[in-house]
Formats: C-alpha cells, structure tokens, sequence
C-alpha cells in the first residue's frame, strides 16, 4: 500500500513537472511562433513563394563560386606579374647602373674630344664635318701623301747628291746672272715679237696678192659674160623697169585668163555681184606683187580684198577659179580634155539660194560633156543629184549604196 502510494506521488511529481515542462514549451514556442511572424515581415515578398528562395540561394552560390574563380585566377595573374615586375626593376636597374656608367664614359670621351678639337686647326665640329673626308677620298689622299713623300724622298736624295758635288765649289753671284739674263730675255722677246708681226704680215700680203691676182683674172672673163647673160638675167628676175620678173610676168598672164574664165561662173553664182580681178599695183617690199587676187563688187563699185568675202562667197570665188583653172588648162594643153571634176566639201557654208545657183552652174558643166563630182553631206544638194553613192558608217566599218533619183 505504501509502495502505491510513494508511485501515487511520484507520478504527481512527474506530473507537475511535465505539466511546468508544456507550459514552458507553450511559451518557448509562442516566442518561436512570434520571431516566425516576425522575419515573415521581414522576408521579400518574391522570396515567400516556395522554391523561389532555393533557386535564388543556388544562383548567389554560383556567382560566389565564379568570383572565387576569377579571384584565384587574378591571384594568379598578380603573382606572375609581380615576378615579371620584379625581374623588370633588375633589369631596370642594372640597365641603370650600366647607363650611368655610359654618360660617365661620354662624357669622358666629350670632353677628351672638345680638347683635341681645341688644339687642332678646325675651329669648331662644324668645321670639322665640313673637312671629314668618306673612306674613298681618304683612300685617294693617302695615295697621294704616299706619292708626295715618294717624290720627297726621291728629291731629298738629288739634294744630297747635289750637295756633295758642289761642296768644294763656290757659290755664283745668282743676282747679277739673273738680272743679265732677264735682259738678254727682254731683248730677245722684242726682237721676236717684231720678227713675228713681220712674218704674219708678208704672209697675209702674200696671200692678198695671189688673191688679187686670181680675182682680176676672173673678173675679166666674168665681165664678158656679164654683158649680155647679165642684162637676161636681171630682165628675167625683174630687177629693171617695174620690177617684175619673166616668171610673175607670164604667171600674171595665165592668171589673168583664169580670171576672166572664173569670173563668168562666178558672177552666174553671186547673181552678177562679183568678179574676180588681179591687183596690178606693185607692193612695197613685196617681191610676190602682182599675183594678189581683189574682188569687185558690182553693188558698191568699188574693188576689195578676197578676205573679206563671207564664208560661202570664198567657196564660190574657189570653186569658180578651180572650173576656170580647168578651162585654161585644156586650153594650153592642145587637145588634152579634162572630162572629170572632183568638188570636195565647202557647200555647207552656202545660203539656199547660193547653193541653188552653185548647183546650176554644176548642172551647166554636166550637160557639157563632164563628168562632176560631189563630196558633200548636205543634204538639199543630194537631193538633187541624179546619181549618188552614199558611204555609211556602222559598227563592222563603212558601206557604200548607189542610189538613182
């Protein structure tokens, strides 16, 4: 009975100490519930979801774990570079020393320069650089020094030898032998410079006379000649009288018929304007006078240059003493007939009408027997030619057509 009840009270003791344990437990977990609520508060609201808090933890550590790797390396990298460093201020520093060392033997070598420099004959480097020689013209000088002091040596050894020759002898008075001789020198030179003007004098005479000689002799069969073959000559080359010579005189001729043929087409051409004339009057200085040619003009009456006429006028003017050229040419030639002409280009400066008279008066030759023929691009005239050969240009070269109107 006392055994039950000393575990009566012992399970009262544990009760009381089980139940002070729950209460104690209540309020350490009321504590842990109030501290859970509090870092709820506390915590992000992205990180609340579950999952997301883990996924986040497991990128920071892949990022720590990369910047531990990069630190590592970077360790890495500042350890090889501070033994490069290290080795480089040696070398840095012994370069330093030996530069020091350098200076201090330039400057040696300065001031030993500056000091052989100032006892020599230069006056300053300037100077110097100007006198240095390259290695061929040193090459060339110690030739030449060699060659010298050979020379010296050579002259040095006559010297002696002289020398011990004339020991015994006595030395001559050199000042009167020289002045004695300076005037024998003197005398002989004006007697040389006399005898030398002489000399060259009978020569030129010389040669003057058998000159002269040879001149008279052929001035005597010249003259002869002279009298008739002279006054030919100088009748031929137009040096009496007006001044014309026999070839401008028989050219004035044969020109003055070509004008007189041209003039008649020319006048058809310019509608009885113009003619062509020779201008007769001599020009001063002008060996060519009297072959000029002057138009005349029959609206003012009055005779001008050829050069003023417009640039179709100076076609015509050509064109008729080209055909009047033509008419006179078969007319000296004693039978001979020119049965075909050739006009090249120059219809292009023509006015209508002009051209329209130019074509008559090509027609007029046509029908007399001749055959005439045009090179011209303008058109109005190959319209009107009869018969025609038209060249084409193309990428393979150039065709001609012959074309009948």
């Amino acid at each position: 009975m006392q055994h039950i009840r000393t575990e009566q009270s012992e399970s009262t003791s544990e009760k009381a100490r089980l139940e002070t344990s729950a209460s104690d437990t209540k309020q350490t977990a009321a504590v842990a519930e109030s501290k859970w609520a509090t870092l709820q508060d506390q915590v992000p609201e992205k990180y609340k979801t579950p999952g997301v808090f883990q996924a986040e933890i497991i990128k920071v550590s892949q990022r720590i774990a990369n910047i531990e790797s990069r630190l590592n390396k970077a360790e890495g990298d500042l350890k090889v570079s501070q033994s490069v460093l290290d080795r480089a201020t040696s070398k840095e520093a012994t370069l330093s020393d030996q530069l020091k060392d350098q200076k201090t033997k330039a400057e040696e070598l300065r001031s030993s320069w500056m000091s052989s420099l100032g006892e020599s004959e230069f006056t300053g480097e300037k100077a110097f650089m100007v006198a240095k020689l390259d290695d061929q013209q040193q090459r060339v000088l110690k030739t030449s020094i060699d060659q010298y002091r050979s020379a010296m040596d050579s002259f040095n050894a006559v010297i002696k030898e002289l020398e011990t020759e004339l020991t015994d002898k006595a030395k001559p008075d050199l000042t009167v032998i020289e002045n004695a001789l300076s005037d024998v020198n003197k005398v002989f030179q004006a007697i040389e410079e006399k005898w030398r003007i002489l000399e060259a004098r009978s020569k030129l005479l010389s040669s003057l006379k058998e000159k002269l000689d040879e001149a008279h002799k052929k001035s005597e069969s010249l003259a002869k000649q002279y009298a008739v073959l002279g006054t030919l000559s100088e009748v031929a080359s137009g040096g009496t009288g007006q001044k014309v010579s026999l070839q401008r005189f028989v050219l004035s001729v044969l020109l003055d018929d070509v004008l007189i043929q041209a003039s008649q087409r020319l006048q058809l051409m310019s509608k009885g304007r113009y003619q062509l004339i020779r201008k007769e009057d001599r020009a001063k200085g002008n060996k060519a006078s009297g072959r000029e040619l002057e138009v005349e003009d029959g609206n003012t009456g009055k005779s001008r240059s050829v050069g003023t006429l417009s640039g179709g006028e100076s076609f015509m003017a050509a064109l008729s003493l080209a055909l009047g050229l033509s008419d006179v040419v078969q007319s000296y030639a004693g039978g001979i007939k020119l049965d075909m002409l050739f006009i090249d280009e120059g219809f292009g400066s023509l006015d209508v009408e002009s051209l329209d008279a130019v074509i008559q008066v090509v027609i007029d030759l046509q029908s007399s027997g001749r055959t005439i023929g045009i090179i011209s691009h303008v058109t109005e005239l190959k319209e009107q030619m009869a018969l025609r050969i038209d060249v084409q240009s193309g990428s393979t070269g150039s065709h001609i057509s012959s074309v009948a109107a």
